[in-house]
């Protein structure tokens, strides 16, 4: 084929071209893009009869529906005719109820399902449990994500979702959308017709989990894990959920609110945020004001041998009602008797030393919170000499030999522990722990955690040459406060 020798700009115009190269001149001086002498496909005009080939369609076989999604799907011959023989011997669905527009958001993608083999796989160990195994909460998470179809089932699949794909891929647009839709379930099911049981353990769960989403969050999202915590605590008491066996899926689920609610006590005496609005969540509460009381562990049935791991948390738990809410003009005879009761129990406590052979997680954790309890209850109240003695042995016992890695898997005991550490050489103990720990494991926080602990060791140090004697509760206070956000004394791996 020839080689054109006219322009395609200069063809269009049917003026001659003059054939220049790059680009023709005429084009130049024209101030007109020269489109080249290249070959190109070359179309038929609409109005074009002789080139075109014009057939006439039904206009129903062209009509597209506006909204269609059309996919291709990748088949063979063997494919089609497999699809051919099976297609008897499949029974029609029925036709679909009417449901909520909500409900139409719950089909799984595959994206989704991801997500649920994620949870299911890694993402539930990073749910902080205490005296609960792990797994076992996950799986009773994955039974209410996955049953009958209702706001609240809802809720929680979303807050699953939005937490595994934070525990996967950090912050950003799919979990925090997830979380949004989550967040949603649970206030359509708030104007529903009062929760069932099943409904309200679910609403429960959903608050739980959309609470360690924001416990692993960089800056735990300026304390929004605590809402999330007073709210299935509201559920727990405006429902009959507390009155339930804690033998079974329930039971489960309250020791993981309890263990939460526990911590976020203890968080919120020490840190006094004036953003944060302590009033809101206590409007209806029957008990004090300024500190969530949790009336699970009054609830729970006693049985015939109690739960070691138990009888530590609710024996910290009447430290807290004990001393935390009292204030110091209201120190009667019967805030000192029940002193005395607590000293007895305490000292009733088998002294379990800390080593370096440990078994399961839980034994691990049970040990060093029943170390833990017993130092906040000795400095918190002034006990004793005799008490105090029998604890600063302990203490010695602990950091005779090397700390255990396994202590820094919950942040509060390691926190008690490092207040004990005015020496350099107990202090570079507890940082060599907290740095082994980071470079071994994913537990987010833990950054917080040593900014926390070392700033408690600049105020000891501040005070050592002083005569006075350092508030111990009001140490603590003072350096927790220092941050705008209420720090979660669980850990988050």
């Amino acid at each position: 084929m020839n080689a054109r020798k006219g322009c395609w700009t200069c063809t269009a115009r049917r003026v001659q071209c003059d054939g220049g190269l790059p680009t023709c001149q005429k084009c130049s001086r024209a101030g007109r893009e020269c489109q080249g002498y290249e070959k190109r496909l070359s179309w038929p005009r609409d109005d074009d009869k002789r080139r075109a080939i014009i057939g006439h369609f039904p206009q129903a076989m062209i009509c597209v529906r506006p909204g269609t999604n059309f996919f291709f799907i990748n088949t063979t011959g063997q494919d089609v005719e497999l699809y051919s023989r099976l297609a008897p011997q499949v029974e029609h669905l029925p036709e679909a109820e009417p449901s909520p527009d909500l409900w139409n958001q719950s089909q799984l993608k595959a994206s989704h399902m991801d997500l649920v083999h994620y949870f299911y796989n890694s993402a539930y160990l990073s749910l902080v449990t205490f005296g609960v195994n792990p797994s076992q909460l996950r799986d009773i998470l994955l039974r209410m994500a996955m049953g009958d179809d209702t706001v609240t089932r809802l809720a929680v699949y979303y807050a699953l979702l939005a937490f595994s794909s934070l525990r996967l891929n950090g912050l950003h647009q799919q979990p925090i959308q997830l979380k949004i839709l989550a967040i949603h379930s649970l206030s359509a099911s708030a104007k529903r017709e009062p929760l069932s049981l099943a409904e309200a353990a679910q609403h429960v769960a959903a608050s739980m989990l959309l609470g360690s989403f924001e416990i692993l969050t960089p800056s735990e999202s300026l304390g929004e894990w605590l809402w999330h915590i007073w709210g299935a605590l509201s559920i727990v008491e405006a429902t009959r959920l507390k009155y339930e066996s804690h033998e079974g899926d329930i039971g489960h689920l309250l020791d993981w609110l309890y263990y939460h609610d526990l911590m976020s006590r203890y968080s919120m005496h020490h840190c006094r945020v004036k953003s944060l609005n302590l009033e809101a969540p206590y409007v209806n509460y029957p008990g004090p004001r300024g500190v969530q009381y949790s009336s699970l562990a009054r609830h729970r049935p006693a049985p015939p041998a109690p739960n070691p791991t138990y009888a530590i948390l609710n024996l910290l738990s009447e430290i807290y009602d004990t001393m935390l809410v009292s204030e110091p003009r209201s120190h009667n005879e019967i805030y000192h008797n029940r002193l005395k009761a607590l000293e007895d129990k305490i000292g009733s406590l088998p002294i379990m030393l800390v080593s370096t052979s440990f078994g399961a997680d839980d034994a691990v954790a049970l040990e060093v919170y029943q170390m833990a309890t017993r130092i906040y209850f000795v400095r918190a109240s002034k006990s004793s000499w005799k008490l105090s003695t029998k604890i600063e042995s302990v203490i010695d016992n602990v950091f005779a030999g090397p700390l255990p890695a396994h202590a820094c898997g919950h942040f509060f005991p390691v926190f008690i522990l490092a207040c004990e550490t005015q020496a350099d050489e107990r202090r570079t103990a507890i940082l060599n722990l907290i740095d082994h720990i980071e470079r071994n494991a994913q537990i987010r926080g833990i950054e917080r955690l040593r900014h926390t602990i070392q700033s408690i060791w600049v105020q000891q140090d501040l005070y050592a040459d002083s005569d006075m004697l350092v508030n111990y509760l009001g140490m603590m206070s003072s350096v927790i406060s220092s941050s705008n956000v209420p720090f979660s004394f669980v850990l988050a791996s």
